[in-house]
């Protein structure tokens, strides 16, 4: 890919956005986030990272569809 932010996790299907900058990773379940705050009542949390972060288990968000001719539809 030419542009440095079309594999990055913005862009990924697994990334659900908490802000403009920042979101979390749903490629695997949450993980265990600790118990050191008294006030936390749900310990388990998916990986927080930037949008503009990457990994190599990148998946687009679209998927272009070929006919049986070769054409993109």
């Amino acid at each position: 890919m030419n542009d440095k932010f079309a594999a990055s996790c913005g862009q990924c299907r697994y990334f659900t956005a908490t802000d403009a900058l920042n979101g979390n990773c749903h490629r695997y379940p949450p993980v265990f986030a600790g118990d050191s705050s008294p006030r936390e009542t749900h310990h388990w949390r998916f990986p927080m990272l930037s949008a503009h972060a990457w990994c190599g288990e990148f998946a687009p968000l679209h998927f272009d569809q070929i006919s049986s001719s070769g054409i993109t539809i």
